[in-house]
């Protein structure tokens, strides 16, 4: 690993894991809050209007469909994202390209390919061709299985003596048998390849299948920052889940409760005027004094006898 890569790493490590355990502490706040507000009857009275409004049946349709494209969009999001981050792990962990089904994809990181050099000594047989790419288009690769199935010309990807994973195109053979060699060189270059790579070092043949551009947020994700950062994504979509989930769960709980207990909630018909209004009773002493958003209302006198069925 260079020692911008592992600056890169760090730094991102920092930010991301700083985020997430922030982000963690604030939303289980949250999320316990509203439980323990729903648990000790905080929200009754929201809950009662929830449901006095929603007695419209298109209300109630509206509101399950709204929860269930949620979640559906929240495992499409999983599903999509972990095998990003599988297929990044496995990248980086070997050659940078996952060859499924004999084909695979690579992401162009040098515009060595993206043009025809005047001055490139094998211009006379590359002019008859023209699949060039340019830097970060995203190419396809197939599997080659023997030496015979490369050519003069073709466009391979293979891996140098310093690990680092070349796209040129094979413009002579040396030897033959174990000892055979391939020598390469870019389009866009005036000179041939160093290195020339044996059989084994190939990862892939180009089938001048390509899609510009999109080459960017693979290496971003083929990174160690792009891979944290994938965790941390996945992470906090969980988190959200859970804890949306556990103050649903302490929503309907508590709504059952108040159903139970006042049998007309059901009962009830919608109407666009309801309008919310703030009352408070204070039992002092012999008196029971009522108030409103207005201030004092009443003064009343308590008998003490009386039996207090408690609270809901």
């Amino acid at each position: 690993m260079e020692s911008f890569e592992i600056i890169a790493l760090l730094v991102t490590g920092v930010g991301v894991v700083s985020f997430a355990t922030i982000f963690t502490i604030l939303y289980l706040s949250y999320a316990n809050s509203s439980v323990a507000e729903y648990q000790a009857g905080q929200r009754d009275v929201e809950l009662i209007e929830e449901t006095i409004y929603n007695n419209i049946n298109s209300k109630k349709v509206r509101i399950r469909v709204a929860r269930r494209v949620k979640q559906v969009l929240f495992y499409v999001a999983v599903s999509v994202l972990v095998p990003l981050l599988v297929l990044s792990l496995f990248t980086k962990l070997t050659t940078g390209v996952a060859m499924i089904g004999g084909r695979g994809v690579i992401v162009v990181a040098s515009g060595s390919m993206s043009e025809k050099n005047p001055h490139n000594p094998n211009l006379g047989a590359i002019s008859r061709y023209d699949n060039q790419f340019n830097t970060y288009d995203l190419i396809v690769l197939e599997k080659v299985n023997s030496p015979r199935e490369l050519q003069l010309y073709d466009v391979i990807a293979y891996t140098n003596d310093e690990g680092v994973n070349i796209i040129h195109r094979i413009v002579a053979k040396e030897g033959s048998g174990d000892s055979l060699r391939y020598v390469t060189c870019g389009d866009a270059n005036n000179a041939n390849d160093k290195y020339k790579p044996s059989f084994d070092d190939v990862i892939g043949r180009y089938t001048e299948e390509r899609v510009p551009v999109v080459g960017v947020f693979v290496m971003f994700l083929q990174s160690y920052s792009g891979i944290v950062t994938l965790v941390a994504i996945i992470y906090c979509l969980i988190m959200i889940e859970y804890v949306s989930e556990k103050i649903y769960k302490a929503q309907r709980s508590r709504h059952a409760i108040l159903e139970a207990s006042i049998d007309f909630v059901r009962e009830m018909t919608f109407d666009r005027s309801l309008q919310t209004r703030f009352v408070e009773t204070v039992r002092f002493k012999d008196h029971e004094y009522v108030f409103d958003e207005n201030g004092f209302v009443s003064k009343t006198p308590v008998n003490n006898n009386t039996t207090d069925d408690g609270d809901i």
